[in-house]
């Protein structure tokens, strides 16, 4: 507490407080700034890579010094931990929740988990090549945390095509073989998407998603097939069970 008549009394006294809704404006303009932080290094970082770019050069590219740029990172691996946070960790979330959606068949849960990871890839394809490729230097428990987070996504693919093959909407795929494959078309968007009158991105999600449907869905004859054999199936059991009940000793 400062006391009155001593130094720094009259400067407290006279300090006005914060204006409203300061703290939010500042917080607003750290996001802002925080965001530009993270294009420019992850340019940075496709260019001349990982380990050949400093905070110096992150500072010049956003036009600030490297003391200024203190404020908002301290090392490169913040900036790689942001990057992963951002691409990776948030969006297993995400793809999880989904996946456990229960007013989504199959179907549509498996063309709104293609529709999401095509449109993360197109609209952040440097940061998605980079996150992809600096794996092997990310520090723990950062490393960790970016396998398990690659590991969740894989499962809510191959848990929604399992659970078509089971209600017998998806063919007898492999769901684990059939997640890398829809997880496959979706990455190499990250490389070839350019946005711009050639490419949609509507478009683009939609024509992905439809050939991930196609992929796994069984045709109206599959379904014919299964449900015949599910008939025959059920018919040989109940025959089963009436020679049963024929055999001595089981009245």
């Amino acid at each position: 507490m400062t006391r009155p008549g001593s130094p720094g009394a009259e400067a407290a006294e006279s300090d006005p407080p914060p204006a409203p809704g300061s703290t939010r404006r500042s917080t607003a303009r750290r996001t802002l700034v925080t965001r530009d932080l993270l294009e420019k290094a992850t340019l940075l970082f496709a260019e001349k890579g990982y380990e050949n770019t400093t905070l110096q050069d992150v500072a010049a590219a956003v036009g600030v010094s490297r003391t200024a740029l203190y404020h908002y990172v301290t090392s490169k691996e913040e900036l790689l931990a942001m990057l992963v946070e951002r691409m990776s960790l948030g969006l297993a979330d995400t793809l999880a929740a989904l996946w456990a959606r229960t007013d989504l068949t199959p179907e549509g849960k498996l063309r709104e988990l293609t529709d999401m990871l095509v449109r993360q890839r197109a609209e952040s394809p440097h940061q998605f090549r980079v996150h992809d490729q600096t794996e092997s230097v990310l520090p723990e428990p950062l490393r960790s945390r970016h396998r398990q987070a690659r590991r969740d996504v894989l499962a809510a693919l191959s848990g929604v095509i399992e659970e078509g093959v089971g209600k017998g909407e998806f063919k007898p795929l492999d769901p684990r073989i059939a997640a890398f494959s829809v997880l496959g078309m979706c990455n190499w968007v990250a490389w070839w998407y350019h946005p711009g009158v050639d490419y949609d991105i509507d478009a683009v999600a939609r024509q992905i998603s439809q050939s991930a449907v196609d992929m796994v869905t069984a045709g109206d004859a599959t379904r014919g097939r299964a449900d015949s054999a599910k008939s025959a199936l059920a018919a040989a059991r109940s025959s089963l069970d009436a020679l049963e009940r024929l055999l001595p000793g089981e009245n």
